[in-house]
C-alpha cells in the first residue's frame, strides 16, 4: 500500500461534493483518464469503465465498482490488466476551513504479488484533485 495526504483550505462538505463528483467525472481528478463510461449506478454503488494512460504512454482499460459513505470513497478494481485491489479516498475535517485529503493505493501486482509502492502516483492524484477543487466555481455540483 502507498498513500499520500495534503491539507486543503476548503471545508469538508465542499471536498466531499467533489469526491462524489469524481465518481462520474474522474478525468478532472485522476491523471491520464479518458473514455469514461458509467455502466451501472444506484444508491449503493457505481460501476465505472475508463481508460487510464500511464506517464509512459501505455493505456489500459479499467473497470471499478465504487462505494461511498461520508467521507470515504472506495474504488474496487473489477478488471485491470496489471493490478487487483482498491483505492481509498478519505476526507478528514481539520477545522471549519481545512480538510485533509488522503489517497491510499492498495494495489497488488497480478504477476508478482508485490504491493504497489509508487508514492508519486498517489501524490499526483491528490494534488490534481486539490487543484480542481480550488479552481471550481460552484459549491453545488
Amino acid at each position: 500500500m502507498v498513500s499520500y495526504s495534503e491539507i486543503i483550505e476548503k471545508p469538508i462538505d465542499i471536498v466531499w461534493e467533489h469526491f462524489i463528483y469524481k465518481v462520474d467525472y474522474p478525468q478532472y481528478f485522476v491523471p491520464g483518464v479518458s473514455n469514461v463510461l458509467i455502466k451501472e449506478k444506484n444508491e449503493s454503488f457505481t460501476v465505472r469503465e475508463m481508460d487510464i494512460t500511464s506517464p509512459e504512454g501505455v493505456t489500459h482499460r479499467v473497470i471499478e465498482k465504487i462505494t461511498y459513505a461520508p467521507y470515504h470513497v472506495i474504488f474496487n478494481i473489477i478488471d485491470h490488466p496489471l493490478y487487483r485491489g482498491h483505492v481509498d479516498n478519505f476526507a478528514e475535517k481539520i477545522s471549519d476551513t481545512q480538510t485533509k485529503i488522503t489517497f491510499c493505493l492498495n494495489w497488488i501486482d497480478k504477476k508478482t504479488g508485490d504491493s504497489f509502492n509508487n508514492e508519486s502516483i498517489a501524490k499526483h492524484a491528490v494534488l490534481k484533485t486539490i487543484d480542481y477543487i480550488l479552481k471550481a466555481k460552484l459549491t453545488n455540483l
